[in-house]
């Protein structure tokens, strides 16, 4: 997406001696919208405390003020959104695109309440292959880059992709090594011996007979199934008058490969949608549900779905605020973009897109026809997928308002913060903090803490330096939870009193859980919960929903915990094993183990083995032996 400095642009602060210093109800009696300047160009709203609540743009800033000031716009959102705004801020620009742009960089910057913000995700998968390499392969990615590689997605899922590539690799034998394998192979791999790989690591196909590979997946990929039906048959009648039977065998058994798999694929394809993204809504009071169908060579290839809560903004600013930050976001430009609604910067929007596509794309509102039903059906999926929230929503209150009874917890228990400790043999103690909201995994809150205080094997001190930790910020920052849930039993539940009676946060709920252990006759023990001052456990029935959610809260604070510990181990071993050698930093080490898997095997190579690595002299290599075999006999 085009970046903001370079935009000429003017700031006008309206009343800047009184910024922000009226009531809403009075800045609205006394604004003179005589002062707005007129053309295009972004406002922010702020409240009576000087902060941003709303940007928006217009290509005419004073015509969009005075309908707001003046009643002229009866959305109730509008409404709504003045009853809040004690001051304005205008920043006039050029043009209109200019102010598009504008307004997606200050969305960025002062993330107001009241705007859609589209939080960075990195779930936009796709295949990318460079065509330009004499070998390509495919990968998979996460952003596209005008780097002249072809990009097909996205995929809706990792596990689309995985099929996807299945699929390829199944049908057409492409390298599937990195291109520092592919140069320094000396014999062909197992997919080789599999029929999955034509082997150009030991030139066992040229450039132009891999191409032709290449471009045969190229049309599966962009659904031109009959073009390639067509090709494969004359290379075959081809190979057959030649006499290269062999040849023509392997290209028959992938043209009825390609046949069955295509057959199963032709009940999602749709006639007439080529490179498409069709979007969707679905709004109810303040929630609003937006659905993409992705269309890609003639069939539907996956969908997104993203939900935005506690909106105050019309519609249609909403809807094109949001595809300003999908597709700045690294999302796979279409041909065509059909949306449900027109929007009032529909040209300058594909302008932007087709300057950032580098060709055309197409933003339509299509008022009949196929294009509509295509609309249609991502409406009704945006519907389906609010409907399927709601539900899940009830019943995760109905989770957590049995958790509330069970345990004797005062309010709601909407924010859980869990805590375990990982420690093996004695050192490298860790301990994690998992936190759900509204029984949902908050992981953008989720904590690691190194254990420092502690020496040896010492779990209930390594809780209580995590928990002291936790909560002295805590109580800071006034950012305390509804209930914290302690992996362990009495023990672990009386290390966090104690922490908690030190801190003044006697009245804060905690509870611990006892995990289920297999006893002596086969059978299980219950998960069971202690809370302070009851000397026995509770147990409730092991499938109710409040078990089911409180062992997965556990269980993640365990995985969050043994993934860190392990990766602390990682490092130590690193650096003890090989960071210790003259010349040898991390990213040499890594290469050392990454390429001969372990640090037995570095220490039994020989030095030219390890000479003939990237980045590794032969003195440095000669180094290498040296050290660890000394090790070894010192040993």
């Amino acid at each position: 997406m085009e970046e903001m400095p370079h935009i000429t642009h003017e700031r006008l602060s309206m009343e800047s001696t009184q910024r922000a210093r009226k009531s809403p109800e009075a800045f609205l009696a006394s604004f003179n919208t005589s002062t707005v300047p007129s053309g295009p160009g972004c406002y922010i709203m702020l409240d009576f405390r000087g902060k941003p609540i709303y940007v928006g743009k217009a290509k005419d800033l004073r015509a969009r003020i005075r309908n707001y000031i003046h009643d002229g716009d009866s959305r109730y959102s509008v409404k709504f959104l003045m009853q809040r705004v004690a001051h304005i801020d205008f920043l006039v620009t050029n043009t209109e695109k200019e102010a598009l742009l504008l307004e997606n960089s200050l969305i960025k910057q002062y993330k107001p309440r009241y705007n859609v913000r589209l939080k960075d995700d990195k779930t936009y998968i796709s295949l990318r292959l460079n065509p330009h390499e004499d070998f390509p392969r495919f990968t998979v990615v996460r952003r596209y880059k005008k780097d002249g590689a072809r990009y097909f997605g996205p995929y809706h899922s990792a596990a689309s992709v995985r099929k996807t590539m299945r699929q390829i690799q199944r049908l057409f034998p492409l390298r599937t090594c990195s291109d520092h394998v592919l140069h320094n192979r000396t014999r062909p791999c197992l997919y080789y011996q599999m029929g999955q790989c034509s082997a150009p690591c030991v030139k066992y196909i040229d450039r132009e007979a891999y191409h032709e590979i290449v471009n045969q997946v190229i049309m599966v990929l962009e659904g031109r199934n009959d073009e390639l039906d067509k090709t494969l048959r004359q290379r075959i009648q081809e190979h057959s008058e030649a006499l290269e039977f062999e040849k023509a065998a392997i290209l028959r058994d992938r043209l009825m490969d390609l046949q069955h798999t295509v057959e199963r694929q032709r009940t999602v394809a749709m006639a007439g949608a080529e490179d498409r993204d069709v979007f969707g809504l679905y709004n109810k009071a303040t929630y609003t549900e937006i659905q993409i169908l992705f269309y890609r060579g003639g069939r539907m290839t996956g969908g997104r779905n993203f939900s935005f809560q506690q909106r105050e903004m019309p519609l249609d600013e909403l809807l094109g605020s949001f595809l300003m930050q999908y597709y700045a976001s690294g999302a796979v430009l279409p041909q065509e973009i059909i949306l449900p609604l027109e929007l009032e910067e529909s040209d300058t929007l594909a302008e932007i897109l087709s300057d950032q596509r580098g060709s055309r794309v197409q933003v339509l509102t299509p008022q009949r026809g196929e294009k509509l039903a295509l609309v249609q059906i991502a409406n009704r999926n945006a519907w389906h997928s609010f409907d399927e929230k709601q539900l899940a929503d009830k019943a995760n209150l109905d989770t957590l308002q049995q958790i509330q009874r069970v345990l004797q917890l005062p309010k709601l228990p909407e924010r859980i913060e869990c805590f375990d400790v990982s420690t093996i043999q004695g050192n490298k103690t860790v301990a994690s903090m998992v936190v759900f909201e509204k029984a949902v995994a908050s992981k953008a809150r989720y904590r690691h803490y190194t254990i420092r205080q502690v020496e040896g094997q010492d779990d209930f001190a390594g809780m209580r330096e995590a928990l002291m930790r936790r909560y002295t910020r805590a109580i800071q920052e006034n950012d305390l939870p509804d209930l914290v849930l302690i992996d362990g039993g009495k023990g672990q539940l009386n290390v966090a009193s104690a922490v908690f009676q030190d801190l003044g946060l006697e009245d804060i709920p905690h509870a611990s859980i006892a995990k289920s252990r297999p006893e002596d006759d086969g059978a299980h023990s219950p998960e069971r919960f202690f809370l302070p001052g009851r000397m026995n456990p509770i147990v409730p029935p092991q499938n109710s929903p409040m078990v089911l959610l409180l062992a997965r809260i556990r269980d993640e604070a365990h995985r969050f915990a043994i993934t860190h510990h392990r990766k602390q181990r990682s490092k130590g071993t690193l650096r003890t094993s090989l960071t210790s050698i003259p010349g040898i930093g991390p990213q040499k080490a890594r290469l050392l183990l990454n390429k001969m898997g372990s640090v037995a095997k570095i220490r039994e190579a020989q030095v030219e083995s390890l000479a003939a690595l990237p980045g590794i002299t032969k003195e440095l290599a000669q180094t290498v032996h040296e050290h660890l075999n000394n090790k070894t006999k010192a040993m």
